[in-house]
């Protein structure tokens, strides 16, 4: 008995453990679009931010006196005012399913020695922004514009990508198992639309300061963990990744 039982277990070890398919070129750009489109999801699709919005200046703001019995005191006051260059700015994606959402080019597709194809692609997308600019100088507010314009941003991925048999079903289940590698978000073009109107800085620079803020806050900040992000969002979603073995057969 103790036999036929360990050749059972041997059996059903055998049965469940996945075993590797041949995949094609197709099928990889196939799982790398739904790789793509779910990286474009985790960048946030309503970005806020400022930069030195609220900033203040301590100013003199007189003298304050009073008698202490026959002695008269004095003290310096000062007060905090609002002063310097304010921007708050929103960015915006457009939706997953709109008809200029983001579109995915494969740059090259070569198999690796253990069946996997690793695939160098790029991402591009759309955005709007809107920003609202106030100048302050000790307390007076010079003027308060607001910026309004698009970007195209571009996602870079270098990820592999294989095909796999999980027997513990019947029939067994094609599972594409993913890997993000390499993942960089850039700043493909930048246009400022309209300026509520004109004050203080030149409007030519208007592009330039915002193009930097952009760049800054929001790019460099959604690449610093981009890799990690996209890999554990793999994980999380497997069972999308999970199809029948019919239906590769049909393709």
């Amino acid at each position: 008995m103790a036999g036929v039982a360990a050749a059972q277990q041997t059996v059903t070890q055998q049965t469940v453990a996945p075993h590797r398919v041949s995949v094609s070129e197709a099928q990889a750009k196939e799982s790398l679009q739904w790789l793509a489109t779910r990286a474009m999801q985790e960048v946030p699709p309503v970005y806020t931010g400022d930069k030195d919005w609220g900033e203040t200046r301590k100013v003199w703001a007189g003298i304050r006196a009073k008698f202490d019995g026959l002695k008269l005191k004095t003290h310096r006051r000062f007060k905090q005012v609002n002063h310097g260059r304010w921007i708050r700015y929103e960015i915006k994606l457009p939706q997953v399913n709109a008809p200029d959402a983001a579109t995915t080019k494969i740059n090259s597709a070569t198999l690796t020695d253990e069946d996997r194809w690793r695939i160098d692609s790029v991402t591009e997308t759309p955005m709007q922004f809107t920003a609202k600019v106030e100048r302050w100088n000790l307390g007076i507010k010079l003027y308060s514009v607001t910026v309004t314009g698009h970007l195209r941003v571009q996602l870079q991925l270098t990820s592999t990508i294989g095909l796999y048999l999980d027997y513990s079903e019947i029939p067994p289940a094609v599972v594409a198992q993913p890997m993000i590698e390499g993942a960089k978000l850039t700043l493909a073009s930048f246009e400022i639309d309209r300026v509520s109107r004109i004050g203080g800085d030149a409007a030519e620079a208007w592009g330039e300061i915002m193009q930097e803020i952009i760049v800054q806050r929001f790019i460099e900040n959604q690449n610093d963990q981009i890799v990690t992000k996209l890999n554990r969002e793999i994980e999380k979603h497997r069972e999308d990744l999970r199809f029948s073995w019919l239906m590769l057969l049909d393709r």
